[in-house]
């Protein structure tokens, strides 16, 4: 289905059943396969793949060489895959690699608003979920499942484990390794992913009140330098005064899956 303001260069591919908005762009040999679904504004860069049963929103930019909506690389999935759904307003640059979602979970990697993904092999793995405004930089690499809040800032090079999840606000400091959970407002940093601190710059960014700054570093405080056990830990954050970040923050760590990562005896001893 073609709208009446739709631009399509002459080399590019379009299966019959692509549902496609206003004012749409698509570049010079892209490919966009069946039951794909583009939103009104967007704009396809050349040489771009689409894959099936990919549903984009709003006035998003996808640049030259992306593959968004691949088959998952996942050697259980038979199918091909499964859907990926893109919200509005992201930009997707230069050979950035969308897998779709696959049987294990509802069958949909999931990408929010706001996002920019930068160019060189940025990688978002099968059943990933991103949230919105989340900015990741050079060939970062998500693994399946994972699991991104608002607000975050990935690094460049940065990998992260399957099922991981990256809380709302925090910054992953360039060529970190993350296998463990890293709470939200948190900045992580090393091979590791070890915390290092609050994310103080992405506070302020946010325009996070200072009472709410006040008592992300209580929390953190409690968590990473007092060496309580995660149980005691969680008693002293409930005791704080009440505070929506405090409730994402306890909110996050019962639904962690893989353990939240924790800070290094340099960086504590500091």
């Amino acid at each position: 289905m073609f709208s009446s303001t739709l631009t399509i260069h002459d080399t590019a591919i379009i299966h019959p059943t692509a549902v496609i908005g206003e004012n749409v762009t698509i570049g010079p040999f892209s490919i966009v396969e069946e039951g794909v679904r583009i939103g009104d504004g967007c704009k396809v860069g050349s040489h771009v793949l689409i894959g099936s049963h990919t549903q984009l929103g709003r006035n998003n930019q996808i640049f030259q060489g992306a593959i968004i909506g691949a088959v998952p690389q996942d050697k259980s999935c038979k199918n091909g895959g499964d859907r990926l759904i893109i919200g509005d307003n992201n930009t997707i640059r230069e050979y950035v690699t969308i897998s779709k979602g696959t049987h294990k979970s509802d069958g949909v990697t999931r990408v929010g608003d706001g996002n920019l993904l930068m160019n060189y092999v940025v990688h978002i793995g099968h059943d990933a979920i991103l949230g919105n405004h989340i900015v990741i930089a050079n060939s970062a690499q998500l693994a399946g499942h994972v699991e991104i809040e608002d607000c975050v800032f990935i690094g460049g090079q940065v990998c992260i484990l399957q099922f991981c999840k990256i809380g709302k606000l925090s910054m992953i400091g360039g060529m970190s390794g993350v296998s463990q959970d890293i709470v939200p407002y948190s900045f992580a940093n090393g091979e590791r992913g070890d915390i290092c601190g609050v994310n103080i710059l992405g506070l302020r960014k946010e325009g996070i009140s200072r009472d709410e700054v006040k008592i992300i570093k209580e929390i953190h405080s409690i968590l990473f330098r007092q060496k309580l056990s995660l149980a005691k830990s969680i008693e002293a954050i409930n005791a704080l005064p009440s505070s929506e970040c405090k409730h994402h923050t306890l909110q996050f760590i019962n639904k962690s899956t893989q353990g939240i990562a924790r800070m290094n005896d340099k960086v504590h001893s500091s």
